[in-house]
């Protein structure tokens, strides 16, 4: 079995892929607290596999992406104390299957990167020569974009849902700081329905106007590139989007299990 962790910015997700890239046979999330050491990392893990019914010595290898490098060295060494092996770390030398054409390919975040190698994965299964771009929805948002010939080709990097709303209260005297939720028309009747039109709302048309310009830069017509949607900020914001979306709550994480098949496994 293959362990797969994705340290982001305000959460570390784990999976246990049974094999390969297929089914997920668990997962679970914890919180990215920089404070918290290593050993109570693998405390937590260790229960949290347990209670999954995952027997850690099935793990036989695993690969990581961060966003957090204050993080990496104590995820790292709980993957070490649990598996008895070092992880993939993504990063240059991994082998995506695809070229990454922007200024510094290793700017590219490791999460981006997952998520491009899920896409290809998905779109060579069914054989698409369609272009795609890839929302990702979580402590900030991104859009980027895959050409036809399979190549990362840049993107779009955006405040993201909570990031807006804490600003927004953080830097004004007045402005409350409120819970997220769905936006029901754009004039808002009070504060907190304007802040809420005004960040879910805006997040929308902001995405669906860089799909528009997205496609135009792609050479593409209207409405042919397929758009993936992933991250856990997305439902609220694309449902008032006038763009269509394919929803993989999982991506990063079966695109780290890609990228572990293609670089260790072949």
């Amino acid at each position: 079995m293959l362990l797969a962790v994705n340290v982001g910015n305000k959460n570390v997700s784990f999976a246990v892929f049974e094999s390969g890239c297929g089914d997920i046979a668990a997962k679970f999330t914890v919180s990215a607290d920089k404070n918290r050491t290593a050993d109570e990392y693998v405390i937590l893990v260790k229960q949290l596999l347990d209670y999954s019914g995952i027997d850690k010595e099935k793990l036989d290898g695993a690969v990581m992406a961060s966003v957090v490098p204050q993080l990496n060295d104590a995820i790292k060494s709980v993957i070490q104390k649990l598996i008895n092996k070092n992880p993939l770390v993504v990063g240059p030398g991994v082998k995506t299957g695809f070229a990454i054409r922007i200024d510094d390919p290793a700017e590219l975040g490791a999460d981006i990167v997952a998520n491009a190698v899920a896409v290809v994965a998905i779109m060579r299964s069914e054989t698409a020569d369609a272009p795609a771009i890839i929302l990702d929805m979580g402590s900030v948002t991104t859009l980027f974009a895959i050409n036809k010939n399979r190549e990362v080709v840049g993107g779009a990097i955006i405040p993201g849902v909570d990031m807006s709303l804490d600003a927004l209260h953080r830097e004004t005297a007045q402005l409350p700081n409120i819970e997220l939720s769905s936006a029901a028309r754009a004039i808002g009747k009070n504060t907190k329905a304007s802040l809420t039109s005004g960040v879910i709302l805006g997040q929308a048309a902001m995405i669906d106007g860089l799909i528009d310009r997205f496609e135009k830069e792609l050479k593409c017509t209207a409405g042919e590139a397929i758009v993936f949607a992933t991250g856990d900020k997305c439902e609220a914001v694309t449902n008032n989007c006038t763009h269509a979306f394919r929803y993989f709550p999982d991506l990063t994480l079966c695109g780290l299990a890609h990228i572990y098949k293609n670089t260790v496994e072949i």
